[in-house]
């Protein structure tokens, strides 16, 4: 994205990553419940679609997600743990601490399904 606070990638990294197809909706493996898998600036387009149509649907798509009423923002305090299922949630680490607060945190993945 273009206002990302990341580190652009190089030409390597790109050519090391090719862009790969995911399913827009996500059936979850255990629930059943489907789950929009969008977002804009990462998902470059949608097959079978023109490409200005694709963008446009993304960005509406990818509005919808984050809308007030479906964010959760934390405010940390000592001790707290925190866990979310990756297969229906979109997260985004911000910094908003301030410097030289430290940030320590300890991340566990636990393998998962494909998405279908």
């Amino acid at each position: 994205m273009a206002d990302s606070p990341r580190p652009k990638l190089t030409q390597a990294q790109l050519e090391e990553t090719p862009d790969i197809a995911h399913p827009i909706v996500r059936t979850h493996p255990y629930t059943g419940r489907k789950a929009l898998y969008v977002t804009a600036g990462e998902c470059v387009g949608i097959e079978g679609m023109p490409e200005d149509e694709a963008v446009e649907l993304i960005a509406e798509l990818d509005a919808h997600c984050v809308r007030p009423e479906f964010l959760y923002r934390h405010k940390w305090r000592v001790g707290d743990l925190l866990m979310w299922d990756n297969t229906s949630a979109m997260h985004l680490a911000i910094c908003d601490y301030a410097l030289p607060e430290r940030r320590l945190m300890h991340r566990t993945t636990v393998i998962g399904t494909v998405p279908f």
